[in-house]
């Protein structure tokens, strides 16, 4: 179970902040963190009611708004008051009511992106001369520590992914195509039991001796496997509401001396920067350069600033795939206990290989700990 209270006492002192009276979210990764009802906001919006939504007040409890096909699922959250709505049933007196209940007469409004449009007319029409402003980004910092359940949680997923992935590696073979081994994981991550993916699957071929080219995969998506190429991996699956994501490469074929070695330079890079957090790394935005000095050291950084020019290394991740802070230049923030994140570098030699590794790693007594560890050692297919 969350700590709900947390997360509520977290948005309430961010409304306060920002002078807001009433935060509206519409079904989406925010109401699914602020209330643990598991609402549906990954597949498309057709799948959600117009005017489920929870009404957030800068003091006292929420209340959530919800059409007859969510009510079942608003319900398994924590917030006691849930009101239903008819199929065809005009929300605007619900929301009027609402309103009132929580805030008599709010000046200042956010309102979550994911909130339907029709929403937000009916709570303006019930709000009016108070002002609005976007509610995106106000449970940042509270999302971006962790909680126990939720380090739980995503360990789980992180397990899941290297199990799906540990059956599929050996599959692999001549004639393969990337979307056919795309198919496949997905696949076999909902067979073992997740319940979605992070984002579609990818298995990226890029042959080498191959024209250089402005993409990273040479091939087709439906052109077979052939020896001589380098295949990245990024994979994500979604298990009781949380994320992973990973990344790895392998080569079939015989690589030759180079590409082997790149590779070897990209985990190199991965494990001493891990080592080096609470040491000589101690921000989010301190992680790239790390990576980037071990490539230099290893004479690959060439090929890792060619693929990450910006120097954007990797995200948070949890409720989302992709969470703030991005490890990013502009992003100072400390690497502090409960932070979960993905680390993702890539090599990129035009014509010659593709190279990426990413893993989940979580900070805790002010050190890395890998959530993923698959084989580093192993290359060759």
């Amino acid at each position: 179970m969350g700590n709900y209270s947390r997360r509520l006492t977290g948005i309430q002192a961010k409304m306060e902040e920002k002078g807001l009276d009433l935060v509206v979210l519409g079904a989406s990764p925010d109401y699914q963190y602020l209330t643990g009802a598991p609402v549906e906001w990954r597949r498309g919006r057709d799948l959600t009611h117009p005017a489920d939504a929870v009404f957030v007040p800068k003091e006292g409890e929420p209340i959530i708004l919800a059409g007859m096909s969510s009510i079942k699922k608003a319900r398994q959250g924590w917030v006691d008051e849930v009101r239903g709505l008819g199929m065809f049933e005009n929300p605007a007196p619900a929301v009027k009511e609402i309103i009132k209940e929580l805030v008599d007469e709010p000046k200042k409004m956010g309102v979550g992106e994911y909130t339907w449009g029709s929403l937000v007319l009916v709570v303006a029409s019930s709000c009016k001369g108070a002002s609005f402003r976007s509610a995106e980004g106000l449970l940042d910092d509270v999302r971006m520590i962790k909680e126990p359940g939720e380090i739980d949680r995503l360990r789980k997923a992180a397990k899941l992914t290297e199990d799906v992935m540990s059956r599929i590696i050996d599959q692999i073979d001549a004639g393969e195509t990337m979307r056919g081994a795309g198919l496949k994981i997905e696949t076999m991550g909902r067979m073992i039991g997740a319940s979605d993916t992070s984002f579609p699957a990818t298995a990226g071929f890029c042959k080498s001796g191959g024209e250089p080219t402005d993409e990273v995969f040479n091939y087709e998506r439906s052109q077979g496997l052939e020896m001589g190429t380098s295949i990245a991996f990024d994979v994500g699956f979604v298990l009781d509401g949380y994320c992973s994501d990973w990344g790895r490469s392998f080569y079939y074929g015989e690589p030759e001396e180079h590409v082997e070695k790149a590779y070897a330079a990209l985990q190199t890079a991965v494990v001493e920067t891990a080592d080096d957090i609470g040491n000589e790394v101690h921000k989010v935005n301190e992680i790239f350069p790390s990576i980037e000095l071990i490539c230099d050291r290893e004479g690959y950084g060439d090929y890792l600033r060619a693929r990450l020019p910006d120097g954007t290394v990797g995200h948070q991740i949890g409720v989302e795939v992709h969470e703030d802070p991005w490890l990013k230049p502009e992003n100072s923030h400390e690497l502090v206990d409960d932070m979960i994140f993905c680390v993702e570098p890539k090599l990129w030699h035009r014509g010659e290989y593709y190279i990426r590794v990413e893993d989940m790693v979580l900070i805790k007594n002010g050190k890395a700990e890998f959530l993923t560890n698959y084989d580093r050692e192993r290359f060759k297919l």
